[in-house]
């Protein structure tokens, strides 16, 4: 039998890669908080974020030609059945059994 003897340099070598790891963890946790706190300051320096409708002048009720035209036509497909109807009903039907659990049971 063969003891597997451990020398200091396997010892310095196992201690530098775990400071290794410990070190990008770190300098990865640094980056992320200082992106964090960017992103903070700058959604701090914008006073608000207003609707596009109200921040042109617009009346909230009133839609462009285009918008009327996308309701319209997603309205006219929904009603007209332009989706598969769906019985909404699973049948599973086993008609010859599997012997997946055969190595389990090995007297089938």
């Amino acid at each position: 039998m063969t003891v597997l003897t451990v020398t200091s340099t396997a010892w310095y070598m196992a201690g530098i890669s775990v400071c290794v790891v410990f070190a990008i963890l770190v300098v990865l946790v640094c980056v992320l908080v200082v992106f964090g706190r960017v992103s903070k300051s700058t959604k701090a320096a914008k006073p608000g974020i207003k609707a596009p409708a109200l921040a042109a002048g617009k009346h909230a009720d009133a839609a462009d030609g285009d918008d009327l035209a996308v309701v319209a036509t997603a309205l006219y497909l929904y009603f007209n059945s332009a989706h598969d109807e769906e019985s909404g009903v699973l049948t599973i039907k086993n008609t010859q059994p599997s012997n997946w659990h055969a190595v389990l049971n090995p007297r089938l």
